[in-house]
């Protein structure tokens, strides 16, 4: 059956095995919005945090309206303002930012010194990091792999930062938990060469590939735990929320943590909820926000100083990973949802991404 011109793909919120394509009319503009004609965006388990967090403080349901009991599960990618009433954004020009399962996006802009934000009333209760669009050159051929990486690189550079502080105030260590993931891989990735050592912590199923990374000092799978020798004192990145494992991390290394910083969840919900931080001491877990920890490292060293930091790490990491992550393509609603299943169900395998185009 042909697909209408312009369409959003929807999930139940409480069951995303359902979904449907809607048709969308093409509504005319209001003064000062663009619309946007979403080119590719990457599908990683970044989107189905963004799904199980939906209703959260965090409000990422709200970032794209939905009819009830549906929800449009936010991506990250590249688009085109196919269409603008705003005087300083240009027809033709290409942005990065955040976007919907969808053919198209209307945005009410405006202007940042990087690109645009949406100031939408729906989207002004969320972070800033979630209204942002990047100008954007023409398409090259890492655009993939930025489409991938990108939206989870800040908070490898960030997590870095703070494991760079631990180890000048004496950590040796950090365990870095679901280390397949490509969150954890830039982090591990940024920490070469610093003197503090990381070990990640994977399944059977993915302990050879993060082997051969190379970016980790050590690798052991979940259930060598016990017999794993770290040098302490020990930063914990956790990316699973599994309360499970983080209480035998607590146990096996007692007395020799300076901090747990809870990032993810990749192991730690099976339905389209969050759970609770577990209750740990000694330290007790910290909750990590990435757009908060840039928002402070941007206020502290300045936004030119910073972001010309962070664009050259990102570059590096993205140039690199051709060698390890491979993209696979597809285009139109039904490769969307098969990708998108296979990551809520962890099918998915660490050296392959996703890029969709609608």
């Amino acid at each position: 059956m042909p697909q209408p011109e312009m369409w959003d793909l929807l999930f139940k919120r409480d069951d995303p095995a359902v979904h449907e394509v809607r048709a969308v009319a093409d509504a005319p503009l209001r003064a000062g919005e663009v619309r946007l004609a979403v080119e590719r965006f990457a599908l990683t388990s970044n989107n189905v945090t963004y799904a199980r967090l939906g209703d959260s403080p965090l409000r990422f349901w709200a970032a794209f309206p939905a009819p009830p009991g549906y929800g449009r599960v936010p991506v990250w990618g590249f688009a085109r303002v196919v269409r603008s009433r705003h005087p300083s954004i240009g027809e033709g020009s290409r942005c990065f930012g955040y976007l919907p399962m969808s053919t198209h996006l209307t945005v009410a802009a405006e202007p940042t010194t990087r690109g645009f934000a949406d100031t939408s009333a729906h989207r002004l209760g969320m972070h800033p990091w979630y209204r942002h669009y990047r100008i954007a050159g023409e398409p090259e051929e890492a655009d993939d792999h930025r489409a991938l990486l990108r939206p989870v690189y800040p908070a490898s550079f960030q997590l870095a930062e703070l494991a760079l502080r631990q180890a000048a105030a004496g950590a040796r260590s950090v365990v870095i938990t679901s280390a397949s993931s490509k969150t954890a891989i830039g982090l591990a990735d940024r920490l070469l060469g610093s003197g503090i050592a990381t070990i990640g912590l994977t399944s059977a199923r993915n302990e050879s590939f993060v082997r051969g990374l190379g970016r980790y000092h050590a690798v052991a799978e979940y259930r060598a735990l016990d017999s794993l020798i770290v040098a302490g004192p020990i930063l914990v990145v956790d990316f699973t929320r599994d309360t499970t494992l983080l209480s035998s991390i607590y146990r096996r290394f007692a007395g020799e943590l300076t901090d747990t910083a809870l990032v993810g969840l990749t192991r730690g919900a099976r339905g389209f909820e969050a759970p609770d931080p577990p209750e740990l001491h000694d330290p007790e877990p910290t909750r990590f926000f990435a757009p908060a920890a840039e928002e402070r490292a941007v206020a502290a060293e300045g936004e030119v100083g910073y972001y010309a930091r962070y664009d050259r790490a990102e570059d590096d990491f993205v140039t690199a990973a051709s060698a390890w992550l491979g993209v696979r393509r597809g285009s139109g609603p039904e490769p969307v949802v098969e990708a998108f299943l296979a990551l809520l169900s962890g099918r998915q395998r660490p050296e392959v991404g996703h890029v969709l185009s609608p």
